[in-house]
Protein backbone atom coordinates (compact mmCIF):
# COMPACT_ATOMS: atom_id res chain seq x y z
CA UNK A 1 0.00 0.00 0.00
CA UNK A 2 1.67 3.54 -0.81
CA UNK A 3 2.40 5.87 1.70
CA UNK A 4 -0.52 8.33 0.15
CA UNK A 5 -3.18 5.48 0.37
CA UNK A 6 -2.10 4.76 3.90
CA UNK A 7 -2.27 8.02 5.13
CA UNK A 8 -5.70 8.96 3.13
CA UNK A 9 -6.93 5.45 5.10
CA UNK A 10 -5.33 7.20 8.86
CA UNK A 11 -7.38 10.21 7.91
CA UNK A 12 -10.72 8.58 7.50
CA UNK A 13 -10.53 6.28 10.06
CA UNK A 14 -9.40 9.25 12.68
CA UNK A 15 -12.11 11.33 11.21
CA UNK A 16 -14.65 8.36 11.73
CA UNK A 17 -13.46 8.58 15.09
CA UNK A 18 -14.43 12.03 16.03
CA UNK A 19 -17.72 13.59 17.30
CA UNK A 20 -19.59 16.02 18.98
CA UNK A 21 -20.64 14.84 22.77
CA UNK A 22 -24.17 15.04 23.59
CA UNK A 23 -25.68 16.73 26.53
CA UNK A 24 -26.52 13.19 27.97
CA UNK A 25 -23.01 11.97 26.86
CA UNK A 26 -20.99 14.71 28.57
CA UNK A 27 -19.49 13.38 32.34
CA UNK A 28 -16.21 13.64 33.97
CA UNK A 29 -13.28 11.38 32.98
CA UNK A 30 -13.73 8.38 34.09
CA UNK A 31 -17.30 8.68 35.02
CA UNK A 32 -20.22 7.61 34.02
CA UNK A 33 -23.40 9.90 32.80
CA UNK A 34 -25.47 10.76 35.29
CA UNK A 35 -29.13 8.70 34.66
CA UNK A 36 -32.14 9.80 36.90
CA UNK A 37 -34.51 7.52 38.49
CA UNK A 38 -38.44 8.16 39.38
CA UNK A 39 -40.90 5.98 41.69
CA UNK A 40 -43.68 4.41 39.80
CA UNK A 41 -46.83 2.82 41.46
CA UNK A 42 -49.06 0.05 39.99
CA UNK A 43 -51.80 -0.97 41.37
CA UNK A 44 -53.24 -4.74 42.29
CA UNK A 45 -56.33 -6.12 42.03
CA UNK A 46 -57.68 -7.27 45.56
CA UNK A 47 -57.44 -10.39 46.37
CA UNK A 48 -61.15 -11.69 46.14
CA UNK A 49 -60.48 -15.62 46.62
CA UNK A 50 -60.04 -16.96 50.24
CA UNK A 51 -58.82 -20.28 51.46
CA UNK A 52 -61.50 -22.19 53.67
CA UNK A 53 -60.74 -21.63 57.30
CA UNK A 54 -59.81 -25.21 57.67
CA UNK A 55 -56.75 -25.13 55.59
CA UNK A 56 -54.80 -22.55 57.74
CA UNK A 57 -51.90 -24.63 57.30
CA UNK A 58 -51.86 -24.01 53.70
CA UNK A 59 -52.18 -20.24 54.55
CA UNK A 60 -49.14 -21.00 56.59
CA UNK A 61 -47.42 -22.80 54.45
CA UNK A 62 -48.32 -22.03 50.68
CA UNK A 63 -49.63 -18.98 50.14
CA UNK A 64 -46.31 -17.09 50.15
CA UNK A 65 -45.30 -18.10 47.09
CA UNK A 66 -49.12 -19.41 45.80
CA UNK A 67 -52.24 -17.37 45.71
CA UNK A 68 -55.15 -18.92 46.79
CA UNK A 69 -56.79 -18.86 43.76
CA UNK A 70 -53.75 -20.87 42.21
CA UNK A 71 -54.19 -23.52 45.07
CA UNK A 72 -57.71 -23.57 44.47
CA UNK A 73 -57.44 -23.82 40.80
CA UNK A 74 -55.41 -27.11 40.36
CA UNK A 75 -56.49 -30.33 39.31
CA UNK A 76 -57.42 -33.33 40.91
CA UNK A 77 -54.80 -35.15 42.67
CA UNK A 78 -54.26 -38.24 44.78
CA UNK A 79 -52.26 -38.15 47.83
CA UNK A 80 -49.27 -40.18 46.74
CA UNK A 81 -49.17 -37.12 43.73
CA UNK A 82 -49.83 -34.29 46.24
CA UNK A 83 -47.16 -35.86 48.88
CA UNK A 84 -44.89 -35.65 46.06
CA UNK A 85 -45.71 -32.17 45.04
CA UNK A 86 -44.65 -31.09 48.80
CA UNK A 87 -41.73 -32.81 48.46
CA UNK A 88 -40.91 -30.84 45.98
CA UNK A 89 -41.71 -27.82 46.50
CA UNK A 90 -39.11 -28.36 49.91
CA UNK A 91 -36.17 -30.16 47.72
CA UNK A 92 -35.91 -28.23 44.16
CA UNK A 93 -37.76 -24.62 45.50
CA UNK A 94 -36.25 -24.60 49.04
CA UNK A 95 -39.57 -23.90 50.55
CA UNK A 96 -39.51 -23.66 54.25
CA UNK A 97 -41.97 -26.63 54.74
CA UNK A 98 -41.18 -28.95 57.46
CA UNK A 99 -41.63 -32.47 56.59
CA UNK A 100 -43.59 -33.48 59.86
CA UNK A 101 -46.12 -31.36 58.56
CA UNK A 102 -46.37 -33.22 55.04
CA UNK A 103 -49.44 -35.69 55.93
CA UNK A 104 -51.44 -32.67 57.10
CA UNK A 105 -50.60 -30.49 54.08
CA UNK A 106 -52.00 -33.07 51.80
CA UNK A 107 -55.37 -33.53 54.05
CA UNK A 108 -55.72 -29.74 53.73
CA UNK A 109 -54.90 -30.31 50.13
CA UNK A 110 -57.15 -33.06 49.14
CA UNK A 111 -59.96 -31.12 51.30
CA UNK A 112 -60.17 -28.29 48.68
CA UNK A 113 -62.98 -27.73 46.93
CA UNK A 114 -61.56 -28.00 43.48
CA UNK A 115 -60.33 -31.64 44.95
CA UNK A 116 -63.60 -33.33 45.59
Amino acid sequence: MSRASLAALLLLLLGACSRTAAPADTAPAGQAAPIALTSQTIALPDETTMLPASAEILTTNCTACHSPEMLLTQPKLDAKTWTAEVAKMRSVYKAAIDPKDDPKLVAALLTLPNQK
